[in-house]
């Protein structure tokens, strides 16, 4: 009974529980009784999905945020398409919220308070976190390669509106895994991104040690009360070539450095409420016996060196508020805000050293964005900044410039028919520059991808990113080390967010997806409410303790 009853769900959800459990194919006899049982409970059924958005929305059209523009029309419409989902259209739908929707998750604090071991753990009273791992590695051919896996979670509801259904904090999880490989000289090959909900019981943790299980992919601990070692095993499918390509990765390990805490002691930034916490393991090195499963290839993996990020935070997706009325009413009175996305660096020097750079989107380079012109955009050049760690653990803040002076066009798609291709213009070759931060020898150097094709991949949401292994040179050619490099939001989300949301890609609708602008009436109050002294000077004693928190000096001119 159970069986036919697995059987009647949509394919795109068989098909991602089928991802999930290293099956290409979804086959009902194969999933555990235990799992099959979850599954099928009402608790993870469309009509229930669709009840729970749809009490999300209406909460949000009853109790709209102070000195926020108004989205009743968009949420109005939304509240139509909210009948019945699935736990990945519920996924997308929620990517389409307003600012509004960062409210009622667990506060960013105003200080950071990480602290290990707990914070191993994903913190799901958050909006979104992950954990991370991009690097580059060696096989016993001499062949290199850059790989990524990202374990990422979003919490569907606030927590208390999750409790209210009777949802756990895990059950209101929606996960998605990122598997991609690219072999130098060869292709970027990006697992099709897969997404399953916490009601379906294939989400499983443990802190001690940490164990960290969504289907058959697992990130494990081997000691109580540290991270590190650990190993990360991970399988997905390449559907957008002529033939699928199988890739699987059994990745261990080790770290000999301390924790970076990004930030302000781990605030990048905590302000009002918002922002995220973030820690990085900047220099692991991979252990002997590591494995990579390419195309029916067994590859040995002999030497590599990775970078692991854990973050997480509420208003990253979709961007969100402020929780500060203050800080709201002053928004409504100032310019729009910068576009989103941003371009983030990694790299492994030679010498035991390495950088984190982050240059996020402005809006004096708004034209090179979303660019599906014939011809690639001229030279993108954009303020950059990080951090770099010494042999000795030293960290010094850098700050400087880059230059993106080759771009890519991306053509493909790891799964077509639900990740549409963008044809969108990336970022392919950088050049950084610094003029009196950092080690001199490290002033002035390119970052040039691994492979020539491109390294695009798509969240499960629709989401589209490049991201993959670069080489480091300095401008005699001279090489330097490995890195990564990734671009976030160059393309149009919309198409793909709408298809997966089940939504119609229409005028009508593409118009209430524009940020909405204040009303006369809402600015009017808002130069009301900050012509009294007392919010000025609350105002101006929030924004200090923002930026002493880790907010970008841009992010308030």
């Amino acid at each position: 009974m159970a069986k036919n009853a697995l059987n009647e769900l949509d394919e795109f959800t068989k098909e991602n529980i089928a991802l999930a459990l290293w099956m290409k194919e979804f086959k009902a006899n194969k999933i555990p009784s235990n799992i099959k049982n979850r599954i099928l409970s009402q608790k993870n059924s469309p009509e229930a999905f669709g009840q729970r958005m749809r009490s999300r929305i209406q909460d949000l059209l009853d109790n709209p945020d102070s000195f926020t523009p108004s989205y009743n029309k968009r949420y109005k419409k939304l509240l139509e398409h909210c009948d019945s989902l699935t736990s990945i259209q519920a996924y997308a739908l929620s990517h389409l919220l307003g600012l509004d929707s960062s409210r009622d998750y667990q506060n960013i604090p105003e200080e950071s308070n990480i602290e290990f071991p707990r914070d191993f753990a994903p913190q799901l009273g958050y909006q979104v976190g992950w954990h991370f791992f991009v690097g580059n590695c060696r096989d016993t051919r001499r062949r290199e390669y850059g790989i990524l896996v990202s374990f990422y979670r979003y919490s569907l509801l606030p927590p208390e509106l999750a409790h209210s259904f009777g949802l756990t904090d895990w059950d209101n999880q929606i996960f998605e895994m990122q598997l991609a490989v690219s072999r130098s000289g060869d292709e970027h090959l990006q697992c099709r991104p897969f997404a399953i909900a916490g009601t379906t019981g294939l989400l499983n943790f443990s802190n001690n040690p940490f164990q960290y299980v969504a289907g058959n992919n697992r990130i494990m601990s081997e000691k109580e009360e540290e991270l590190f070692p650990l190993r990360v095993q991970a399988w997905g499918v390449n559907q957008g070539g002529e033939e699928d390509v199988e890739i699987e990765v059994d990745l261990g390990f080790t770290s000999n450095k301390d924790f970076l805490l990004q930030g302000n002691k781990g605030c990048l930034p905590c302000c009002c409420g918002m922002g995220t916490l973030y820690y990085s393991a900047t220099n692991l090195s991979l252990e002997p016996g590591s494995l990579l499963k390419l195309d029916g290839e067994e590859i040995l993996l002999t030497q590599g060196k990775f970078w692991f990020d854990h973050q997480w935070g509420n208003g990253i997706e979709p961007l969100g508020n402020s929780r500060c009325k203050v800080v709201r009413a002053a928004n409504v009175l100032t310019k729009t805000s910068p576009p989103r996305g941003w371009d983030w660096f990694m790299a492994h020097f030679e010498g035991d050293r390495e950088m984190t750079l982050y240059a996020p989107h402005t809006h004096e380079n708004r034209g090179y964005y979303q660019s599906t012109s014939s011809e690639p955009p001229e030279n993108m050049t954009m303020a950059v900044k990080g951090q770099f760690i010494d042999a000795n653990l030293d960290i010094s803040d850098i700050h400087g410039t880059l230059t993106v002076d080759k771009w890519i066009k991306s053509v493909k798609s790891s799964l077509p028919e639900h990740y549409f291709v963008t044809n969108t213009w990336y970022p392919d070759h950088w050049e950084f520059k610094f003029q009196d931060t950092g080690p001199e020898d490290l002033r002035h150097f390119t970052m040039t991808p691994i492979v020539d094709s491109g390294q695009t991949g798509f969240n499960a949401s629709g989401v589209q990113y490049s991201e993959g292994g670069v080489f480091l040179r300095n401008p005699d050619g001279k090489y330097l080390g490995k890195g990564f490099a990734e671009s976030v939001y160059y393309a149009d989300a919309i198409p793909n967010l709408f298809h997966l949301a089940g939504i119609p890609d229409t005028s009508q609708m593409r118009k209430l997806m524009e940020p909405p602008k204040p009303s006369a009436l809402l600015k009017l109050k808002g130069l009301l409410y900050m012509a009294w002294p007392p919010n000025q000077r609350k105002l101006k004693k929030t924004l200090e303790k923002c930026l002493e928190q880790g907010l970008p000096a841009d992010f308030i001119r």
